[in-house]
């Protein structure tokens, strides 16, 4: 079944003839992902189109496009590919401002895991931090590449200096790391959160004033929601794991008492926290994307400890995107295997919409076992994209040799050099005579190291040729060049394999 890109347009012309005027509706058809979990935490398989029920707005809708992927599956032999749309893009996302030290470094060994017991052939990563004061920072873009991924979890920072993507690690990055196995530490003995909080003074001394922490936690949603939308032009199944202890939701939904009480935090609905909450779940659905948020205190032994609030909000951004929770779990490691394996098939419904309104989504499945449950995104907005290309988009289509037809790009090899040729017609009828093209490029060993990242701003009125000395052991090598035009979505790309005798 050929590809369908999520919110895909299709044009339909109805032509008047008595009038003889062209009407030009637009149609999208707004893709559902939905995870059928069995009740032994097992995906369940073989479901056909005419099990599922799905409502728009409560009321039932057709399904005008159906397909079952099974990450589990083998690509066929008929197929050169999988279809970008038939990988899973996991973000692996470290909460610094609201984790403890201990429980950060036991999510960092966990996440290691499951990278490592993961398919390098449907699964690609990405790792961030979120800071108060920096937001949500990258330490590694979408990859398959495992060895830099578990660099940039063990470090939780850019690699190389000069690499504009973050995708670089260095031959002798490389070889560290395949020399150091991975540490096989048992989560089962790190299991007593009350320690770990008061070796770091208690949670009420580690609180920040109520209108200081509310302002923080309005500042996360609000991050939240642009990190969706940098994921947008991303085309897979998309998740962020969300490794945290949490956050106090009391500040926005008000706790057990709805009605205010006249303390900060105490009771009642926040308003304005609410409309950011609700900004940000709207954006997870404009971009397609899940938050599986994993609490990583583990077990959660005497509430009176642990702010019980902080759980509650995890499960609250998890649920308002249609995400998984993982909580109460000693075994991070195995918690995470299981969420790989329970979403190892997804099933996409899709639906017509003729406007541009928001709407909310309920799917249900009839003749599963008792005990099932699914995850899906409850309702669909539309994309809200810049027009300049985020680098993540960047990054994706220079790692994983996506074409682009945008504009032309040619690269040139030798034994001492490699540069990059721009067309210049093409810009210019693309950008005018002021256009600025930004050109990234990269040079990958045999291993798949990089040993040249460079970057350069090329405009008309100047030569538009990148070019850089290049000076490596004998070996087979790849150049890869991506560039965009500024304040356009116009993206070029070009590779070439070459041997340095």
């Amino acid at each position: 079944m050929g590809a369908l890109r999520c919110a895909a347009v299709v044009t339909l012309a109805a032509v008047a003839a008595a009038a003889q005027v062209r009407e030009q509706v637009t149609v999208e058809l707004i893709e559902v992902p939905v995870y059928v979990i069995g009740p032994g935490g097992q995906p369940l398989r073989g479901l056909t189109k005419e099990a599922f029920e799905l409502r728009v707005n409560r009321r039932l809708q057709a399904i005008e496009y159906f397909d079952a992927i099974d990450f589990s599956a083998p690509v066929p032999k008929t197929a050169t590919e999988r279809p970008r749309r038939e990988r899973r893009l996991y973000l692996l996302l470290f909460d610094r401002a609201n984790s403890m030290p201990g429980f950060l470094a036991r999510a960092q060994r966990a996440a290691e895991n499951a990278v490592a017991n993961s398919s390098p052939e449907t699964d690609l990563f990405a790792v961030a931090t979120y800071t108060a004061n920096n937001g949500v920072q990258f330490a590694a873009p979408f990859l398959s590449d495992r060895l830099a991924i578990r660099r940039a979890i063990q470090t939780l920072s850019m690699g190389q200096i000069g690499d504009p993507l973050g995708v670089a690690i260095s031959p002798t990055e490389r070889a560290d790391l395949m020399a150091a196995a991975p540490e096989q530490k048992s989560d089962d003995k790190f299991n007593n959160p009350e320690l770990e909080a008061m070796l770091h003074g208690g949670a009420a001394m580690q609180e920040m004033q109520a209108q200081q922490q509310k302002y923080a936690i309005e500042d996360l949603l609000g991050n939240f929601g642009d990190l969706a939308r940098r994921l947008a032009g991303l085309e897979g199944q998309k998740h962020v794991l969300y490794f945290s202890t949490g956050f106090r939701s009391s500040m926005v939904h008000g706790g057990m008492s709805p009605v205010p009480s006249g303390a900060m935090g105490s009771g009642g609905i926040d308003a304005r926290s609410s409309r950011i909450l609700e900004e940000m779940f709207r954006q997870f659905r404009a971009a397609g994307v899940f938050l599986d948020a994993v609490d990583i205190a583990g077990l959660r032994p005497t509430a009176a400890k642990l702010d019980p609030y902080e759980n509650d909000s995890l499960q609250l951004m998890a649920h308002g995107t249609g995400g998984e929770f993982v909580h109460n779990r000693a075994d991070l490691g195995n918690a995470l295997n299981e969420l790989n394996s329970a979403q190892q098939v997804v099933y996409i419904l899709a639906f017509r919409r003729g406007d541009r309104r928001d709407g909310s989504i309920d799917v249900r499945v009839n003749g599963v076992p008792r005990g099932t449950r699914l995850s899906f995104r409850q309702g669909f907005s539309a994309p809200t994209r810049g027009t300049n290309v985020d680098p993540l988009e960047l990054a994706d289509i220079l790692t994983n040799d996506i074409p682009q037809s945008g504009f032309d790009l040619k690269v040139n090899t030798s034994a001492t050099e490699v540069s990059v040729d721009v067309p210049r017609e093409q810009i210019i009828s693309l950008g005018g005579d002021n256009s600025v093209v930004e050109v990234l490029l990269y040079v990958f060993d045999a291993q798949g190291s990089v040993v040249l990242a460079r970057g350069r701003k090329l405009r008309p009125d100047a030569p538009m040729a990148f070019r850089s000395s290049l000076d490596v052991p004998r070996g087979h090598y790849v150049a890869k060049a991506v560039a965009r035009l500024a304040g356009t979505a116009a993206l070029g790309y070009a590779r070439k394999e070459f041997n340095v005798p």
